[in-house]
């Protein structure tokens, strides 16, 4: 069997470059989607804190037409349905996020390998061109999405769960249920928040220990 040509190789490079973008744009359109979910879902548990009759009524209608099912809803029933919500949203999120990070680290490595053939100066639109004069709002941007977005979700799910503590004749089961959730969703932020610090931390010792750093 003959071994590939250099052109062959850079072909077959490029190529799998080009499929790693595609797959960076769309993990990050599934991180914009559930990030968006998140956010609606605590809109709708304010909705249920601040107007619980009125809530029950509408989230019930909704519900109901959306499962096919004709039977009145208990506004804790609702609750712990939404409470699963943001866990499978925020779970999703965060797996999306660490992703992307994955997927950003591994395309700087690509471009490295092809920028060669070229000087240095092709092929580095999404790392050291990227990254040269960063703008100081995408690292606002940056640090909102990674880090304070997740701080909020565990403040904003705290005081969710502080308040059906507090409520009387708040039925036990769901309240356990809410506990459990929660417990599950903070978890999964200290897991995340580590995951990104450890990847970013990678990646900042593999451009450190390159060999165009050294140069």
């Amino acid at each position: 069997m003959a071994r590939p040509t250099e052109d062959t190789k850079l072909t077959v490079l490029n190529d799998h470059y080009n499929n790693t973008v595609a797959d960076m744009k769309k993990t990050g359109r599934s991180c914009d989607k559930a990030f968006i979910a998140v956010f609606v879902l605590l809109g709708v548990m304010a909705f249920i804190v601040v107007s619980p009759d009125h809530s029950q009524g509408v989230l019930s209608q909704i519900i109901t037409k959306k499962l096919g099912i004709d039977a009145s809803l208990s506004l804790s029933f609702i609750g712990s349905l939404v409470w699963a919500g943001v866990l499978f949203t925020s779970i999703s999120y965060f797996q999306a996020v660490i992703n992307l990070e994955k997927i950003y680290n591994y395309s700087h490595r690509l471009e490295e390998e092809l920028s060669q053939h070229y000087g240095g100066k092709a092929f580095t639109r999404e790392g050291k061109s990227y990254l040269e004069n960063y703008p100081i709002y995408s690292e606002w941007l940056h640090i909102i999405y990674r880090y304070i977005f997740p701080v909020l979700l565990v403040v904003v799910l705290s005081a969710k769960i502080i308040t059906e503590e507090k409520t009387q004749n708040f039925p036990a089961l769901p309240l356990v249920i809410d506990g459990l959730i929660f417990i599950m969703i903070v978890l999964s932020v200290v897991l995340y928040v580590y995951s990104i610090w450890r990847a970013e931390k990678d990646e900042a010792a593999t451009l450190k220990t390159s060999p165009k750093s050294r140069q």
